[in-house]
């Protein structure tokens, strides 16, 4: 069985969502509770041959003619559009990523396919169903796969087969982000929040730390042993939500220790990144990299990139998407994402060359 990964629209990455019926039991493979812990495959040989870093100014609605220097934009969608059955490359997702190529001959890309709620329903219904979560900041309901199983795991690895066949030789498609264990948004180290239902159905239905753990290290892994030449991104969170049987023990210093597991293993085809850049993010005093993610993120190497809060945020917190691509490049970021740049083309252009001059 051959299987893909979605690719959609030029855009933010936020695909709707079926809410299933939920699923309660245990699935094949690693998917319950208990038992031997599931072990990762080895890291594969690290691969030098690789595509230019990616740094600059990236736009998440779609490249804008408006600011000519910006040459950088993330191609976003959802597998389901990628793979609408089972062994069928052939949604309208990949004309999209077509079209962007072909439509914007002077820019690069990052392609952000997400899985999640964004997995095509024939994904949804393996290895005992999709479990119902509700994500408590943004009240969004969905149903998601059993992303830690063998049988799911083997299906995203045959997407990204199909998006490697296809771009890995592309020169412009710089990197892949890891979607593989995410709910509702490409955030790999997000559950659900302290929602206490969601989060007993996902610890029932099989997702614990060991299981997670699993699903991070062997997509990541996979990845970098499909793509030879294209970068491979994972977003960091300031904790990571694990699942346990009484709700959720979050932790930076695991997720610390795992990215630094994979940094370790993949070397320079791992970019890491984080989502959530306001404008006065950074290593506040009496931290350091073992208690803090931002400081972890500002010490870590290149390559590493950012995307911003949203502009409600960024607004009620007092600053502007400008404060934050600021501090972005005084964090070494290679890149920053976000909608929208500003009314002043001038100042765009000397951030966007102060991120490139980062990396």
């Amino acid at each position: 069985m051959r299987k893909l990964l979605l690719i959609a629209v030029l855009g933010l990455v936020v695909a709707g969502a079926v809410v299933g019926a939920l699923t309660l039991r245990g699935g094949d493979g690693i998917s319950s509770n208990g038992g031997e812990a599931p072990q990762a495959p080895p890291p594969p040989p690290k691969n030098t041959d690789l595509k230019e870093l990616p740094a600059g100014l990236y736009w998440i609605g779609g490249p804008e003619r408006s600011f000519p220097f910006i040459d950088h934009a993330v191609i976003s969608g959802t597998w389901e559009t990628l793979e609408p059955s089972d062994d069928d490359f052939s949604g309208p997702g990949w004309d999209q990523i077509d079209a962007a190529l072909e439509s914007f001959p002077d820019y690069a890309f990052r392609l952000r396919m997400a899985s999640g709620q964004g997995a095509p329903d024939w994904v949804k219904t393996m290895d005992g169903g999709c479990v119902g979560i509700t994500h408590p900041a943004s009240g969004t309901r969905a149903c998601v796969p059993r992303f830690w199983t063998e049988g799911y795991l083997a299906e995203y690895q045959e997407l990204m087969a199909e998006i490697a066949r296809r771009y890995d030789d592309e020169p412009r498609i710089l990197d892949v982000v890891n979607s593989a264990c995410i709910t509702v948004y490409s955030e790999p180290f997000i559950r659900a929040g302290d929602d206490e239902g969601s989060n007993h159905r996902l610890f029932e239905a099989g997702l614990n730390e060991d299981t997670d753990r699993y699903c991070l290290e062997r997509s990541t892994r996979d990845m970098a042993a499909t793509f030879e030449h294209t970068r491979v991104s994972l977003a960091t969170h300031l904790q990571w939500q694990i699942i346990a049987d009484d709700g959720i023990n979050p932790s930076w210093e695991k997720e610390r220790a795992l990215l630094e597991t994979l940094r370790a293993d993949l070397g320079d085809q791992l970019i890491v990144q984080n989502n959530g850049l306001g404008g006065d993010e950074g290593c506040a005093e009496g931290q350091d990299s073992a208690s803090d993610m931002w400081c972890w993120m500002e010490e870590a190497a290149p390559p590493k990139g950012m995307q911003t809060e949203g502009d409600q945020k960024l607004e009620l917190d007092g600053f502007t998407v400008i404060d934050a691509i600021v501090r972005g490049t005084e964090l070494g970021a290679c890149f920053v994402e976000h909608n929208q740049f500003g009314d002043d083309p001038t100042i765009a252009k000397e951030l966007d060359a102060k991120l490139k001059n980062n990396c």
